[in-house]
């Protein structure tokens, strides 16, 4: 198992050219989200735009959107319909998202989607329709997890974030054995899905994909709250969108994810920070990125 080097992901973010402009650093749709969980939704969009995206789109639940665009001015949104409980539909919605899914680099699906009959016919649909690269977090995770061959279909290009839970629900075992030797739960979860980028969430996040397993070294036990996962989420997909591969993507999220979280550790204290903290110590690490290629 090889740790991630701070070189590692330097080599990762070439100096922009100065005739970019926003087509260059990718197209990302993030479906997240649902009436009861707006946050997720907001954080793992405020943090794919923090981690450089050049286009985003929000797909959320209709009467989420003025409030998340209050504080994420930059991202495009696009209303869904929901159930009578404010989660979102596959019916009514298949058509818009079909062809949105189709123009974009990456696909984000899973942050506070909840769990319903009909969130688990979208997270299906939207798998089997993306092209590009595909993000599965969180609910995404738990609508497949008596489904995996439909991961296995994709082949590659998928990236999946569990936490303990969700990886003992893909594994069919306990949190307590996914805990006991992590790294023998990611070379057996690798084994089940050999085509795709594993990241299992937690003290020493390791990423697991055919060409080997890396853990990481960042991070603290601040960011041990809710919304941190949809903060990497978001730049995981990030950084996919602007055409990482997926393990150097994957490699990427999690290094400066925790970095960040140390960083807004060491202004706010482990008690008092929160997810939100971490976005906005994204800039911090990506200067320390920059400046390192003067």
């Amino acid at each position: 198992m090889k740790e991630i080097l701070f070189s590692d992901i330097c080599s990762f973010f070439p100096r922009r050219k100065d005739d970019a402009h926003k087509g260059d650093f990718g197209r990302l749709l993030c479906i997240t989200g649902s009436l009861r969980m707006p946050g997720a939704a907001a954080m793992a969009s405020y943090a794919a735009l923090r981690s450089g995206v050049g286009l985003l789109t929000t797909a959320t639940a209709e009467k989420n959107i003025s409030a998340i665009s209050s504080h994420c001015f930059e991202s495009m949104y696009l209303p869904l319909r929901t159930d009578e409980n404010g989660f979102i539909t596959w019916s009514g919605n298949e058509e818009i998202l079909t062809e949105l899914v189709e123009k974009s680099d990456a696909v984000l699906i899973g942050c506070g989607l909840g769990i319903t009959k009909e969130t688990i016919i979208l997270t299906k649909n939207i798998i089997k329709r993306t092209k590009g690269i595909l993000i599965i977090d969180a609910d995404g995770l738990n609508a497949v997890s008596n489904d995996i061959d439909i991961i296995l279909k994709r082949k590659e290009n998928t990236i999946l974030t569990p936490h303990p839970g969700e990886m003992a629900r893909i594994l069919n075992t306990s949190i307590q054995k996914v805990q006991y030797d992590r790294e023998y739960t990611i070379h057996n979860a690798m084994k089940l899905l050999p085509e795709t980028v594993i990241i299992l969430k937690g003290h020493g996040t390791i990423v697991g994909c055919k060409e080997g397993v890396y853990i990481n070294p960042t991070g603290n036990p601040g960011m041990s709250r809710g919304g941190s996962g949809d903060v990497l989420a978001g730049m995981v997909a990030s950084f996919a969108a602007q055409g990482l591969k997926p393990i150097n993507a994957a490699i990427a999220g999690v290094y400066i994810h925790g970095m960040a979280g140390d960083i807004a550790s060491g202004k706010y204290s482990q008690s008092a920070m929160l997810p939100r903290d971490i976005i906005e110590c994204i800039p911090e690490v990506f200067m320390k990125i920059e400046e390192s290629k003067i």
